[in-house]
C-alpha cells in the first residue's frame, strides 16, 4: 500500500489494496501510514514493541506522531490517535483493538485488510 506517483507527473496516486486492486487517485490516509509503520518495522502480538517490530496501536502511534521525541506528544496527536482506533474498532465490531489484533489466529494480512477497509470508509483520516 505504499503509494505509487503518475510518471506523466500529474500527482495522482495509486493505492494498492491487500488483494493488489488499485484505487486510482485514492487520497493518502493515516491508515497508509500504519501500513508502511507494519510492513517497514514488522508487526508483533502480545507486546507493545519488540525491537523495531510493533503491535497495531503501536503503529497507530507512531503513524500520527504519538511519541515523537522531536515534535512532542501533543492533544490533538491523541486524538487522532483515538479517532482511528476508535474508526478499526467499529470496523471489527470489538472493544478492545489490541486484544483484537493480538488473537492467535489473527494475521498480517488480516490486520492490513482492516486498514485497507478503513482507508475506504474514512477517507478524511
Amino acid at each position: 500500500m505504499t503509494p505509487n506517483h503518475d510518471p506523466a507527473g500529474s500527482g495522482k496516486v495509486t493505492r494498492i489494496s491487500p488483494e493488489s486492486r488499485p484505487r486510482p487517485d485514492a487520497a493518502w490516509t493515516v491508515y497508509d501510514d500504519v501500513v508502511v509503520q507494519l510492513r517497514d518495522r514488522g508487526w508483533v502480538k502480545g507486546v507493545h514493541r519488540k525491537g523495531d517490530a510493533m503491535c497495531l496501536v503501536a503503529a497507530i502511534d507512531a503513524a500520527v506522531g504519538v511519541g515523537d521525541a522531536v515534535t512532542g506528544t501533543t492533544a490533538a496527536k491523541l486524538a487522532r490517535a483515538g479517532r482511528v482506533g476508535s474508526h478499526l474498532r467499529d470496523i471489527v465490531g470489538v472493544r478492545n483493538l489490541a486484544a483484537w489484533s493480538d488473537e492467535p489466529s489473527r494475521t498480517l494480512d488480516e490486520v492490513l485488510q482492516l486498514l485497507f477497509e478503513a482507508s475506504v470508509a474514512f477517507p478524511e483520516d
